[in-house]
């Protein structure tokens, strides 16, 4: 008999759980996905023109590889599919947005979730020079960082909306991944940084926005380190040292006089602190009252004789240069 009640119990329970299993599934089914739980990304965030840009959605609240997803853009339909969640397309020029709708309809729902995204390519580009390097004078070239220099960072955005190194724009700097605080901020669109002297380049990333929200753009690039190098010319008693003419490893002298001066390319001289060691022949000789000019007086002719200067950065122990010249007499 009581075996009897507890199955008719049971048996109930059953019933009682056939009956209002459709309204509680119903019921769950009733719970519609927001917009606000899809999420988007692009890849990479801030894209430059003519670059390929992939747009992800994800969602939390629900299974989007189950979901009928449709993207079309200005010229209509691009993708359309089960589980479609992400679409790869190649950026326009510079200024130019793209325009993407997408259409979400979650499993077991028949309401659809629409999600906009625009795209507008930005470029910025990234100037640099030696800021304590040397040249001498009438050098047309640009002056290369050396171990231990200081470099000059310019961020220039390339659009309509922005001006070259004005308006209202945010920049971020980062030197090989970390970010410098005290560069970055408010129209700090330049950043000054020592070279380190084990660094054989320097990777640098600017992030630049707009206060509008109208711009946005990244870009990042490598700076090379040099070495210093030294180069010999022909001092002109009449017309000064000849900076068009150099000499390359040898040279011919006639005169029975002749001056050299050594031109240190891209070192650092600020601080002047610098040993400079002369060798004739390789025998070390007295450093000359001006430094960097050695005057040869032949005793004879019909030989060679080679000159040999090192020049040393007592600062920066890394920093260093040295030629060699062989004075045909």
């Amino acid at each position: 008999m009581k075996f009897t009640k507890i199955k008719n119990f049971l048996f109930g329970l059953f019933i009682l759980g056939i009956v209002i299993m459709p309204y509680i599934s119903s019921a769950e089914t009733q719970i519609e996905i927001q917009e606000g739980e899809i999420s988007v990304e692009t890849s990479p965030s801030n894209p430059q023109p003519y670059q390929d840009v992939t747009i992800n959605i994800s969602s939390y609240a629900t299974d989007l590889n189950k979901a009928i997803i449709t993207w079309q853009n200005e010229e209509g339909t691009v993708l359309s599919g089960i589980g479609k969640t992400s679409y790869t397309f190649k950026t326009q020029g510079p200024n130019t947005s793209s325009f993407f709708n997408i259409s979400i309809t979650p499993v077991g729902e028949m309401n659809t979730i629409n999600k906009t995204v625009f795209i507008s390519p930005s470029e910025i580009e990234i100037m640099w020079e030696s800021v304590d390097g040397y040249t001498p004078p009438f050098y047309k070239g640009r002056t290369l960082p050396v171990s231990g220099g200081f470099i000059k960072a310019v961020a220039i955005p390339n659009t309509n909306t922005i001006k070259m190194g004005s308006g209202s724009i945010s920049y971020t700097w980062k030197n090989a991944g970390s970010t410098n605080l005290d560069a970055s901020g408010y129209n700090k669109n330049s950043y000054i940084f020592k070279n380190d002297m084990f660094n054989d380049k320097n990777e640098i990333t600017v992030i630049a926005s707009s206060v509008a929200g109208n711009y946005n753009a990244e870009n990042t690039i490598e700076i090379p380190v040099y070495d210093p190098k030294i180069i010999f010319y022909k001092k002109s008693p009449i017309e000064g040292i000849l900076y068009n003419n150099a000499y390359n490893k040898e040279a011919t002298i006639t005169e029975d006089e002749i001056t050299l001066v050594a031109e240190p390319y891209f070192m650092s001289l600020k601080g002047n602190n610098f040993s400079y060691n002369w060798k004739i022949n390789n025998e070390i000789i007295n450093t000359p009252s001006k430094k960097t000019e050695l005057t040869i007086r032949p005793s004879s002719r019909g030989g060679y004789a080679t000159i040999t200067l090192v020049m040393e950065n007592l600062n920066d122990l890394f920093q260093k240069a040295s030629n060699t010249l062989k004075l045909n007499l």
